[in-house]
């Protein structure tokens, strides 16, 4: 699909615009090319680090943390994995800032793997449903194309039987 005409879409298709003007389609069946990237590559050239991360987190992230995706089911399983994990120290008789430091930490290691494990199944449906896109897409192409074999034949058949009914004689 990488090689296909991106201005011709199948019938019945219409794909949108990305940024860059090309199809989206295209643009995700390409691979990445070393100049593809932001546009102001003096940026680019120097790896984040931790304190870039940290400064870019602002106060109204934190009020829209529930409202990401996955972040409900990561901080549901943190909770119970947390208090399970405190609950089961605090009934083994250990002291209770050992049984808090486990609820804590099993929080957050709960959290987190179930946040990551959302986040991978999103990106594999996201990558499956772009193949079933492109599969969609070429089939509507093959059906185009033999529709229009097939008008291609009707309308030699229809000649040839025109040329058949002519008389092969005249008499003036």
């Amino acid at each position: 699909m990488a090689g296909d005409d991106p201005s011709n879409p199948p019938q019945g298709l219409t794909l949108p615009n990305s940024v860059t003007s090309k199809p989206i389609q295209v643009a995700w069946s390409t691979p990445l090319r070393a100049t593809d990237g932001p546009d102001d590559n003096s940026a680019s050239k120097q790896r984040p680090t931790i304190s870039d991360a940290v400064a870019s987190i602002k106060t109204e992230d934190f009020a829209n943390i529930a409202n990401t995706p996955c972040s409900r089911n990561g901080f549901m399983t943190g909770i119970v994995t947390g208090a399970a994990a405190g609950g089961l120290k605090i009934i083994i008789r250990a002291n209770w800032a050992s049984a808090a430091n486990w609820a804590v930490g099993m929080f957050v290691m709960g959290a987190t793997a179930s946040y990551e494990y959302c986040q991978y199944n999103r990106r594999t449906e996201k990558r499956n449903m772009k193949r079933a896109v492109e599969v969609h897409a070429e089939n509507q192409r093959a059906q185009a194309q033999k529709m229009a074999e097939q008008r291609e034949l009707a309308r030699k058949l229809e000649e040839e039987r025109k040329a058949a009914e002519r008389r092969w004689y005249k008499f003036w």
